[in-house]
């Protein structure tokens, strides 16, 4: 048992545990000083420390066994995702979206789930493979990313589906498919994003149509038919607002409506200064009026409390741990092991630069939790299982007979 313990205390094991106590920490006291001034969010940074400690639960039981074992029940794990996915569809409707399993002790997000099985599947698919490496053997990982995208599409989840498409791109990346594959496979994505097709504003409310219009690459003179991005075309109407609301976030007249909540967060993330709470009065105000800054825009209330020097340090604390990721993959030579850590990076890298770049004005309104820190007891432990299966990697050197994974002669 003392020799078992022994084990965490090594490198990296134990700054990746720190660093996420630390994480954790922050994210209770910014829920704590919403908490002080929204009286709608009373007990939220109470929950949060006990969703902090399921997730350091869940830390642990991921490295307990071993990853090639867990491995091996990968694809298992996917396809319940996939039946949960497609279940939570037809489940009745929490804020006009269907995400959540009402369990009656906890409630269930399959989509957080869905990330790290997504991310598990695609590692143990690509670990003895080559195929890749060929434009015609990137359809089936293509296939393995679109199909829990277009499911979580569904709830609608935009958010958690835009994570999918950047972590395939770096685990392939690493697994040594070509780069200009890989480029030109995300050159067609965005010319098929971009492609113009008709669409009929017929029907639609006098707001919406409106937008929409404005949006459009042409309308006739009518107002009644328009030719829109092949996107826009596909998004919700509340989705639709975010994107006009970013595209115009300096226009007054957006600022004070579809614009209000980015202008909130960015006013909010400024007004702690260097130093934090440098505004005062207008920021408490601020933590009262932003919606979602327990989850989204909990960014902006750890800029609002503990200014600049608060951001930054919580940035160099995620920083620490790509730099301890980077160090386990690359002392890992089993290609799962190394596939699995890289997975878990691009993760949290797409997580934390949509969650931080909306917060900025830099991207569009989307739901995403920062990870960690965030309010949520479904993301903190899938989080907690994520970095749990990384440093299980650290704490196994699998036995790996052969030439290095990954390196090709062309």
């Amino acid at each position: 048992m003392r020799d078992f313990l022994k084990q965490y205390l090594r490198l990296p094991v134990l700054p990746i545990l720190a660093i996420m106590l630390a994480l954790m920490w922050v994210g209770v006291r910014a829920i704590a000083a919403v908490e002080s001034v929204d009286d709608s969010l009373a007990g939220y940074s109470s929950r949060q420390a006990v969703y902090a400690a399921l997730a350091l639960a869940a830390f642990f039981l991921a490295t307990l066994i071993d990853y090639q074992r867990i491995g091996r029940w990968s694809y298992l794990a996917f396809g319940v995702n996939l039946l949960l996915l497609v279940a939570v569809l037809f489940l009745p409707a929490k804020r006009n979206c269907h995400r959540w399993i009402d369990l009656k002790l906890f409630w269930v997000q399959p989509s957080e789930l869905a990330k790290l099985s997504y991310v598990m599947a695609l590692a143990w698919y690509l670990r003895y493979r080559s195929n890749y490496r060929q434009i015609s053997g990137l359809i089936a990982p293509l296939l393995l990313t679109l199909i829990p995208a277009a499911l979580i599409l569904r709830e609608p989840d935009l958010g958690t589906s835009l994570l999918l498409l950047p972590t395939l791109f770096f685990m392939l990346l690493l697994a040594g498919a070509k780069l200009r594959h890989l480029l030109g496979t995300l050159a067609l994505a965005v010319v098929l994003i971009l492609l113009p097709v008709p669409q009929r504003l017929a029907g639609m409310a006098p707001a919406e149509a409106q937008d929409r219009r404005a949006l459009a690459y042409w309308s006739n003179a009518g107002g009644d038919r328009i030719v829109t991005a092949a996107a826009l075309a596909k998004m919700h109407y509340h989705q639709l607002v975010r994107i006009d609301g970013w595209l115009r976030q300096d226009d007054p007249s957006v600022i004070k409506n579809k614009g209000f909540q980015l202008y909130l967060a960015m006013v909010t993330l400024g007004g702690g200064g260097m130093t934090g709470r440098e505004a005062g009065a207008a920021t408490d105000e601020c933590f009262d009026l932003l919606p979602e800054d327990q989850t989204d825009f909990i960014f902006s209330v750890i800029g609002g409390q503990w200014g600049f020097l608060g951001c930054l340090g919580v940035m160099l604390l995620y920083l620490a741990i790509f730099a301890c990721g980077a160090w386990i993959a690359a002392r890992t030579a089993e290609p799962y092991g190394r596939l699995l850590v890289v997975g878990v990076m691009a993760l949290l890298f797409a997580q934390i630069f949509i969650n931080i770049g909306m917060t900025m004005g830099m991207m569009p309104i989307t739901g995403m939790t920062l990870p960690f820190v965030s309010y949520g007891g479904s993301s903190m432990v899938v989080n907690g299982l994520a970095l749990g299966l990384m440093v299980n990697v650290a704490l196994r050197r699998a036995v790996f007979l052969g030439k290095k994974p990954f390196e090709f002669d062309d």
